[in-house]
Parts: structure tokens; C-alpha cells; sequence
């Protein structure tokens, strides 16, 4: 070992076979000449820990090119790279392979290694719609290093014109897969472009009145007697009133998770895991007089194939029928989960209830959610005011007569 300077690399010389010159001020720093006279700067290292790490050599320059001073600066600044744990090498080989993959490619890998195998399945395909429908026509040709946050956001802006709760939900799934994606090697490390501010969409604070209710279940009774509607989706819209399930729970739910006996509805795997519900005289008196078809499993099954459960469309198309013949409009808010919303502020404002029993009820696991779902009423709001009004009324007035109030004189 010598210092490599630029008499060293003049005098340094490989005979028959290619040669190493090493630096004895940064270590794996080196010069190798070949038998035709030709000298490169290379760097040389261990990529891992000890002597189990794999050697890896990286190319700085030809001597010509680069002077001996500025190639032991390259080698010092990759040295500091290893030192920190940095695999120069690795790093470059797994930019180039990132390089070549578009977002398109990322997100396809995505969908496919992560959420197809730890979603669920409406979760999954709604994450594979946005990606294939929304985010791809706009940015799957760009590469994944290549996305900048200036680009998520002028898709946000396009995509909110035509559809504002959309646009939040592409934004949400890309920054999901961009950070998976860094996980997994698939893009370098650094700030996640799709991490971008998104406007607040208005919440949805529609709710049924009961009088609304009462024309809804009127109006289907109506529409399956005169065969408008089918007897399973005029089933599963009265189970969700009765139940506050969710719709994919009820289109799921099967015979044998039906105990009539000990009261209770059990669904192995839901959105949120292993739910339990009490069954009570209403879901009873539904589930009792339900047709059961022989060797189908489901409660609600599918008109034209009952070994098949009933698709959730046919029960939102019953649901829409209904509230049109019933003249019950909700706008953008129209939906099937309305009825949930129903029926959870029904059992949350409800003061016999507590918390903790009302939360099983409905089928949430965190007080967060609970209180997404406790709407009250207009006319409880204004009892409620009122109430408080009157209280502070009494609370001054009762002050008053304790002590005497002076009329404090006006300043000059």
C-alpha cells in the first residue's frame, strides 16, 4: 500500500496480469492497471457485516479523466455512504430496476402482492377501480422516481371538477401504494409525493326522519306486493333498518350465523372482524317468516341462482325504488348506509343506553367511530339549548338574590 498520487499512478505498472495499487489514506481506495496500460480510480468495500458481507467494487474514473485528489475525494464520500450502513453498488443496481418501473407497474404490484392478500375483497376491488379508472389514465405512464408532488396535486385539482370524494379516495389509495412501494424497493427513499393537503369534502349530515322511515317501509311493502321489487331485496332493506348492518353483512349473512334460539347473529370475518348481534323481536319476526330455499346457505339468496348470495346492487336499486314512490330525497347523500346512520343515532342518543352496550349494538369497535354516527336531532338540539338557556338563567338570578348587585358607575 502507498498514498496514490500522481507519481505513484505513473510509476505503477501491471505486468502480465491486471494489477491493484491501494491507498493507504482511505481505505478500499485503489488504482488497477491493466497489462495494456490503461489505469482506473476504483473504490472496493464490503456490502454488509463482517466478513459475510459480499465485496463490492465501484468504478470512479480513468486516471486522465480524473487527477489522484479528485478521485480520493469520490472514495471518501462513498466511504462515508458505507459507513452509515449505505451499499453504493446495491443502490444503483436498485435504481436502475426502480427506473424502469411506471407507476402503473407499481400499482399493479400493489393491488396484486398487498391489498388482494390483506383486504378485504370490496376494499380490494375498490382500490383496483380508482387505480385502473383514475390514477393510471392520468399518471401510470410517469415513472415512480420520477412523480413529483406538484403532479398528485394537479391530479387532485382535475379530479375534484368531476368528482370531489373520488379524488380524495385516488389520492389516499396512491399514497398507500407509493409508501408500500418504498417498503418494498420499488421506489427510493423520501418524501411520499402524494402526502398532499386534500380540501374537505362535506360531510354528510342527511339523516332519515322517522316519518321518512315509516314512508320508505310502507312504500316497499307496497312495491313487493305489486312485484316491482324481488322478496330478497325487499328482505334485506327491512333487515338493515331493523339490524343497522351493513349491506355487504347482510347480503353475506347465512343460515347457520342465524341462532334464533340464544338470540344472537354471528358473521365470522366483517369489515371490522368477528361481529355478534343481539337479534331482537323485529329481525325475529323478518328472519322467521323469510322463505328458505333447500341446499342454499343464504338468507338472502340470488333470484336466478340460489346458491348464490344476492348482489348488493339489487337491495340499493330496491332502496332507490322505495324512497322515489315514498317521495323521500337525499340527494348526493343517497345511499344504503343512510339506514345505518339511522339506526346508530337512534341507539346513541338514546340516554337508557350506555355507551359501551350501544356500541354492540350497532357493531363499532372505537368510540371514534360511535361518535361519527351520534347525530341528533334537530329538535333535540334545540331542547337541548333551550335547557341550558334556562339553566343559566336560574344560575344568575340565583346569584343576584345572594349578594346585592351595584350598578357600577360609568367612567369619565
Amino acid at each position: 500500500m502507498a498514498t496514490i498520487t500522481i507519481r505513484a499512478v505513473k510509476a505503477f505498472q501491471a505486468d502480465e496480469k491486471p494489477a491493484f495499487l491501494w491507498d493507504d489514506e482511505v481505505r478500499g481506495f485503489g488504482l488497477l492497471a491493466q497489462p495494456s496500460g490503461s489505469k482506473t480510480y476504483v473504490f472496493q468495500y464490503r456490502a454488509g457485516i463482517g466478513r459475510a458481507g459480499k465485496v463490492r467494487r465501484v468504478t470512479l474514473g480513468k486516471h486522465g479523466n480524473l487527477a489522484p485528489d479528485e478521485a480520493r475525494k469520490l472514495a471518501k464520500g462513498l466511504a462515508a455512504e458505507v459507513a452509515k450502513g449505505g451499499d453504493p453498488v446495491g443502490d444503483r443496481k436498485a435504481k436502475a430496476a426502480r427506473q424502469a418501473l411506471t407507476l402503473s407497474q407499481v400499482l399493479d404490484s400493489f393491488i396484486a402482492d398487498h391489498a388482494k392478500q390483506n383486504l378485504k375483497e370490496k376494499t380490494w376491488a375498490e382500490y383496483e377501480r380508482l387505480a385502473d379508472k383514475i390514477i393510471k389514465p392520468a399518471l401510470g405512464a410517469i415513472e415512480v422516481d420520477a412523480l413529483k408532488t406538484e403532479d398528485v396535486a394537479r391530479f387532485y385539482r382535475d379530479e375534484r371538477k368531476q368528482a370531489a370524494t373520488q379524488a380524495s379516495l385516488a389520492v389516499r389509495v396512491l399514497s398507500s401504494a407509493l409508501s408500500w412501494a418504498q417498503e418494498h424497493g420499488l421506489r427510493g427513499v423520501g418524501p411520499n409525493p402524494a402526502r398532499i393537503r386534500l380540501a374537505g369534502t362535506r360531510r354528510r349530515e342527511r339523516l332519515f326522519s322517522d316519518a321518512e322511515v315509516a314512508r320508505i317501509l310502507a312504500a316497499l311493502d307496497k312495491l313487493e306486493a305489486d312485484n316491482t321489487i324481488c322478496p330478497q331485496a325487499a328482505l334485506g332493506v327491512r333487515l338493515l333498518f331493523a339490524t343497522g348492518c351493513r349491506v355487504g353483512e347482510i347480503c353475506a349473512l347465512r343460515w347457520e350465523d342465524v341462532d334464533l334460539e340464544a338470540g344472537v347473529i354471528r358473521w365470522g370475518d366483517t369489515k371490522t372482524g368477528y361481529l355478534e348481534k343481539p337479534i331482537t323481536g323485529e329481525g325475529r319476526a323478518l328472519l322467521k317468516a323469510a322463505p328458505r330455499i333447500v341446499g342454499s346457505p343464504w338468507v338472502l339468496p340470488a333470484i336466478t341462482a340460489p346458491m348464490k348470495a344476492l348482489r348488493l346492487e339489487i337491495v340499493r336499486e330496491a332502496m332507490e325504488e322505495a324512497m322515489s314512490a315514498a317521495s323521500v330525497e337525499a340527494g348526493e347523500n343517497a345511499s344504503l348506509h343512510l339506514i345505518r346512520h339511522w339506526f346508530a343515532t337512534k341507539t346513541y342518543n338514546n340516554p337508557a343506553i350506555a355507551l359501551p352496550v350501544a356500541m354492540k349494538i350497532v357493531g363499532h369497535k372505537s368510540v371514534a367511530a360511535a361518535m361519527r354516527y351520534a347525530h341528533p336531532q334537530r329538535e333535540e338540539i334545540a331542547k337541548a339549548a333551550e335547557a341550558a338557556s334556562k339553566l343559566r338563567t336560574a344560575s344568575v338570578k340565583a346569584a343576584a338574590k345572594r349578594g346585592k348587585v351595584v350598578q357600577m358607575a360609568a367612567s369619565k
